[in-house]
């Protein structure tokens, strides 16, 4: 040691101490090292895995729930109640293929059973009908009988493995019950039960899924160690994968390095002492180190500041007593305030939050040590209000809350948007009065009042549009609105419901007599002259009335009963009133009439479908065609679906009418020279009346169209009433792999709520507002706000109702995504449509 260190000297002497005490912590900070990387590679291998067994669970509880969905619409079936019982129907279940070769053709099922206490009431092994009993093939018969009779309290079915033939499989197994039908009821309690085999081709196959490589099944006392392994309940077998060992890998990788290292440093303590006399320019160079840092910093600085001046939202700073101590250039660039007079001014002057205090919000994060948003308003230097949102994060230092640090955002342009989309749900784009949305909600609310709903449809409106033009009716339009809305008090309501009909609700109404009068100078009132267009024009109006004291019900009945009235009116020489009564029923009894002869009809095969196609916004390419139904109707020739499609909802129909566009749709989709999507309207009566989720996964699988070309079609009104509902169904359908589309965006009660709810996929907006576009600027901003929220969301926007070549180029300035309307194309039949894509597909542009 002394050769290596040269003499003796004072210098020598602590040279060798320093180097002695340094070697030694270097060698307790190697073995800590060396137990440290252990360790994280001990972590990184159970890691692994954790993650490998978490996928594979996954994979697992994904087959379990496809089997049991699968099973459960075999088990909960009338048909198979009535036909599987002791003695079971063969020739029904086997022979006619209901429960038969099939399910073990097409869908793999090595088993087919139906099991009761005594015994086994008929199985198929192999897709051969055999008379050998389930326990033949695995003695578990018991425990999978009692398992489906306990699930059968939640409704659902049993599964979980079990030893057939002496191979492991999976079991699904459910009692066989009408739907529908209480479990109490039930006359017997026969069980079905599906094996699938564990084999290779299904491992391969959930491996794949789950990510997992050489997925196998090994008996529980043979699994390697070096595998990942899942055991399998109530079978001796494990599921097993091969797994990486990032930890071990580590350390294979990393000792010799590490040795090799070790020695090398060894060596250099004994050089340290030889170069300890150039400490001093080493610490030359910390100093030149700590230079360019600090000239980092600086520019890091500067980079801020930059950074702060050209964002657009503005920064602002407080102390611990929320005062504020720094506002960003941007500051009074958009408030127009001298940022200089707001320093030291406490925070909840500058902001006010209706719903709550800035500072206890702010006192809270400091406390939570958390980052938050508010939504406030301040004042700018016009006095004009401005709503915001504040981002803010306390400054921590020490565990002691030094301030408070954040942006403003202002979003008063989002929330005018936000407001007049709202104001456009609800009301009548054109005249400003509540629509069809508004006047059901009002019913609703005033429904423990007397009430008189008034239907009035205009006399003689038609020939002022043939001969003046569509603004000379418009502007007769919004002269009846205003002129209703003088002869009513404040606590009644006008609605236009369309076209030239408005409803009148009077809350109150009084007498008869009363009523009468009202009536007679409302007619009389329509009847005075107009001024439009330098021309005076003269309407009349025939109105149906209804008192809800003698005809109670909800809205839809009173709108009923007073278009009957109107009705009646109408064929009284117009220009006067009718109350409605149980003799004008008659309507109705033709409207049932048209029911029976629909229902009859659909499976005659006497609707028809067309498509309206859906382009991209460059008007040539087709994106998508959207399926309407038409019926030819043998004694009133070929009917639009206004006509029946409202009909169809009263009643179950609308079931079966859209069961038959949803497959008719779906098969003749398969047969388009585009791969493009076909959109199909999905009715809100279909969603209470019917398992929306099982009829689509039914038109799928028996038309073979691929899940990712259906699109539905839905309006809010799906989400009404049952929202928790609409929100699993929604789910469910996403699940199956179709697309989602909000239809008539911008003209429900809550549009955006849903959206943010619901698992849409694309939003189309409604045509009264694509039919303003060039002449109405606030409806071209209600557009605009539309289209960018669809792109905030990633979902496609399009646009309904395109007329023009005006609209279409605006729509394009606007990069909407997606358009239609008759401009484009107006529906065509099914050979059309192949016709118009098969053009499309051989002149598309290089």
């Amino acid at each position: 040691m002394e050769a290596a260190f040269g003499n003796d000297s004072p210098r020598s002497r602590m040279v060798r101490r320093l180097v002695l005490a340094f070697s030694g912590l270097l060698l307790l900070a190697m073995i800590l090292g060396l137990v440290s990387l252990y360790r994280i590679a001990v972590s990184l291998d159970q890691r692994e895995l954790e993650q490998s067994q978490f996928h594979a669970n996954a994979a697992l509880a994904q087959l379990h729930k496809a089997e049991r969905a699968y099973l459960w619409t075999h088990a909960s079936w009338q048909a198979a109640y009535d036909h599987l019982a002791r003695p079971a129907d063969r020739q029904w279940a086997f022979d006619e293929g209901n429960v038969g070769a099939t399910l073990y053709s097409d869908d793999g099922y090595a088993g087919v059973f139906v099991l009761d206490d005594q015994g086994t009431l008929y199985a198929i092994v192999q897709g051969r009908l055999t008379d050998l009993g389930f326990d033949h093939f695995s003695p578990e018969g018991h425990r999978i009988l009692q398992q489906a009779r306990q699930a059968m309290a939640q409704k659902q079915p049993a599964s979980g493995y079990v030893m057939f033939a002496g191979q492991p499989a999976v079991f699904t197994s459910a009692v066989i019950r009408p739907p529908g039908l209480a479990d109490s009821l039930a006359k017997h309690h026969s069980v079905m039960v599906f094996i699938r085999l564990i084999e290779a081709d299904l491992l391969s196959q959930m491996g794949k899924t789950a990510g997992l490589t050489d997925l196998a099944i090994a008996a529980s006392d043979n699994a390697a160690d070096d595998m990942g392994h899942l055991r399998l309940q109530g079978v001796p077998y494990r599921l097993t994968w091969r797994m990486d060992q990032p930890g071990s890998d580590l350390l294979q990788t990393v000792f010799t390095p590490l040795a090799v290292a070790l020695l090398i440093i060894l060596a250099l303590m004994v050089l340290l002492a030889r170069y300890a006399m150039r400490t001093s320019a080493d610490i030359d160079r910390s100093y030149h180190q700590l230079a360019i840092s600090k000239r980092a910093l600086e520019a890091s600085e500067a980079r801020f500041k930059a950074v702060a001046e050209a964002a657009s939202d503005w920064i602002w700073e407080t102390d611990a007593q929320q005062h504020l101590i720094y506002l960003s250039p941007r500051f009074t660039e958009l408030t127009g305030h001298d940022a200089e007079l707001w320093l030291n001014q406490p925070i909840c002057t500058l902001f006010d939050c209706e719903t709550g205090h800035v500072e206890t919000w702010l006192h809270s994060l400091g406390a939570s040590e958390s980052t938050g948003t508010l939504r406030c308003h301040y004042l700018d230097k016009a006095g004009q209000r401005r709503e915001c949102r504040i981002a803010a994060r306390a400054i921590i230092e020490h565990k002691i809350c030094k301030g408070f640090r954040g942006t403003c955002t202002d979003i008063t342009d989002e929330v005018a948007a936000h407001a007049r989309i709202q104001h456009l749900s609800q009301h009548d784009a054109l005249t400003g009065l509540p629509n069809r949305n508004k006047l059901f909600r009002f019913l609703e609310d005033s429904a423990k009042v007397s009430r008189a709903v008034l239907m009035l449809d205009l006399d003689n409106f038609k020939p002022i549009n043939d001969s003046l033009g569509h603004p000379a009716g418009d502007a007769v339009l919004m002269e009846v609105a205003t002129r209703l809305g003088q002869m009513t008090r404040s606590s009644d309501l006008v609605a236009r419901l369309g076209g030239d009909e408005f409803v009148i609700v009077l809350i109150a109404p009084g007498t008869r007599d009363e009523l009468d009068r009202f009536c007679a100078r409302l007619i009389d009132t329509l009847k005075q002259p107009m001024a439009v267009e330098h021309h005076k024009v003269q309407i009349g109006a025939s109105l149906g009335v209804v008192i809800s004291d003698d005809y109670p019900g909800g809205p839809s009945d009173l709108i009923r009963y007073a278009d009957v009235a109107l009705y009646g009116a109408k064929q009284s020489g117009k220009n006067t009133w009718r109350y409605f009564s149980t003799q004008m029923s008659a309507a109705l009894l033709e409207k049932r009439v048209l029911e029976q002869e629909l229902r009859e009809g659909i499976p005659r095969g006497e609707l028809r479908l067309h498509f309206q196609p859906r382009f991209k916004v460059d008007g040539v390419t087709i994106a998508s065609a959207e399926a309407l139904v038409r019926w030819q109707h043998p004694r009133l020739g070929l009917l639009m679906p206004d006509e029946f499609v409202g009909l169809a909802e009263e009643s179950d129909v609308i079931v079966l009418l859209g069961n038959w566009v949803l497959q008719e749709a779906c098969k003749e989709a398969g047969a388009w020279p585009l791969d493009v999507l076909v959109s199909v309207n999905m009715s809100p009566a279909q969603f209470s009346r019917s398992d929306v989720v099982r009829d689509v996964a039914e038109a799928l699988r028996t038309t073979g169209l691929p899940a990712h070309r259906l699109e539905l079609e839905i309006t809010e009104n799906v989400m009404l009433n049952d929202v928790e509902g609409a929100l699993q169904t929604m789910n469910a359908l996403k699940e199956l792999g179709v697309r989602l589309n909000m239809d008539d965006f911008g003209t429900g009660y809550s549009s955006l709520g849903y959206l943010r709810t619901y698992p849409f996929d694309s939003i189309k907006i409604d045509r009264r507002f694509v039919q303003s576009l060039g002449k109405s600027s606030s409806d071209r901003s209600v557009v605009q706000a539309i289209i960018s929220l669809g792109n905030a969301m990633g979902m496609t926007v399009t646009a309904e109702g395109v007329e023009t070549a005006e609209q279409l180029a605006l729509l394009s300035d606007d990069q909407c995504h997606e358009v239609q309307g008759y401009w484009l194309s107006r529906p065509v039949d099914n050979q059309a449509l192949i016709s118009l894509m098969a053009s499309a597909a051989t002149h598309t542009p290089d």
